[in-house]
This record gives structure tokens, sequence and C-alpha cells, in this order.
């Protein structure tokens, strides 16, 4: 039997969804977010409800703070998605986003799948690093910004055209190449005192400026994700 917590409240549409899920003998477990530290450690696997795409900046602090306290899997289960939203979900831990697109025997079928592979390799010493880090032989090029362009300018790469709001974002991750900066730094940088969900804002503009960086922005080596922390650009 597997113990699977469920954050945020389950609305009518994805009852059947958990009713798959105990049908499979799971233990479905309901937790409020005052209990997450408490009891998140002593579960199998996580699953945060997107009650609606708009909020994500909800559910983007759900991940965050699960994440921080479990290696195990975490799903969103929302009833939309959008390819941002999924890819935010990707970047800031999760391990999977599910809509109303796939139904609730394929997403039972899923979640018991993985965790039964999971179960097989019990035991088995799990490497995770707290920083996504480059392979050593992954070389960083230099970046070096161009103000007047609003751009920046990467070594074999040639010059990359900036918004204003990307230029400020990497201008605050270079003056801090190789430290970790908070979501809250990197929007406070950014946007000053401007009130607005600061996760989703901070993670989806930093998806956009990999897109423009890196040659493969689902696997990153100027930008690095700190889990439960925020962003760093590599040395």
């Amino acid at each position: 039997m597997f113990n699977i917590a469920l954050v945020n409240n389950v609305e009518s549409s994805k009852l059947e969804y958990i009713t798959a899920l105990k049908e499979k003998k799971c233990s479905i477990h309901q937790i409020d977010p005052t209990e997450i530290r408490e009891r998140i450690p002593k579960m199998d696997a996580v699953i945060v409800i997107e009650s609606a795409v708009e909020n994500i900046g909800l559910t983007c602090e759900f991940i965050i703070k699960v994440r921080d306290l479990t290696e195990g899997f975490v799903w969103v289960l929302s009833s939309e998605s959008s390819k941002v939203n999924r890819i935010v979900h990707l970047q800031l831990g999760a391990d999977g986003t599910f809509d109303n697109r796939i139904d609730s025997d394929e997403f039972c079928l899923y979640v018991m799948n993985t965790l039964e592979r999971r179960l097989g390799k019990k035991g088995q010493k799990n490497s995770y690093s707290q920083i996504e880090s480059p392979k050593k032989e992954q070389q960083i090029q230099n970046i070096r910004l161009v103000p007047a362009n609003f751009s920046v300018n990467i070594e074999g790469k040639g010059e990359v055209g900036l918004t204003k709001l990307e230029f400020k974002a990497l201008e605050t991750l270079i003056r801090n190449k190789g430290e970790a900066i908070s979501y809250e730094e990197l929007y406070k940088s950014v946007w000053g005192k401007e009130k607005g969900d600061k996760k989703y804002r901070v993670a989806n503009l930093i998806f956009h400026l990999r897109k423009k960086l890196e040659d493969d922005s689902f696997k990153p080596k100027y930008i690095r994700t700190v889990r439960s922390r925020g962003y760093m650009l590599s040395k």
C-alpha cells in the first residue's frame, strides 16, 4: 500500500482520480497546508491539486514547499494546463502535470507503475543533487551584457536580444555569479515593489530567458535551478 498526500482541496471533478487510486489500495491523506512540514516526509508521493490554470502561483508555492521536504514523487493534478504552466511546474521540481485530457484509469496506472518501480528499487542508494549541475565535460562559455542594446553576448553564439525584464534578471544573476538568488530577490530586482505573483512571474521570466540563452532549455547549463531557493548563474 502506498501513502499518497493530497495538497489543496479536491474538487468534485477530481474525485474520480482519487477514487481510482483508492481502488488500488492506496492510502490517500488530505494534507492541510499547516501540516505539510510534519506529514509530507512520511508520504510515498504527493499530488498537488490545481483547481484552475490561473492558480499556478499557489501551485508553485506548494511544489517548492513539498520538494524541500521530500525527494519522493510530486505530481500536479489540474483542471487544465498550458505548456508554460507544465514547464514551470517541472522547473520547480514537480515530476509531471496531469489534466482533464488524461482519464482517471490512465492516471492511476501511471502513478501505480511509477511507485511500484520505485518500490522494486527500494534500498538502492538514490543520488540527488540540491543544485542541478552541468556535466563536467560541458564548458560554460563567457557571457557579457550589452546595456546599450538590451542584449547579451554569448561566446560562440553571438549577441542575443533581450526584453527589459529579461535583461534586469540576467544582470542580477551575473552580478551574483555562482551564488543562489532567491525568487524574492530576483522579483525585487526586476519588478521592484510592484505587487504580483512572485514565484510564478520569476519562474516564467527565467523560462523565456533560458529559451534565448540555452541550446536546450530543458537541460540548462547557464541558469541553474536551486531547489527551494531560486536560481544561480553557473561560473
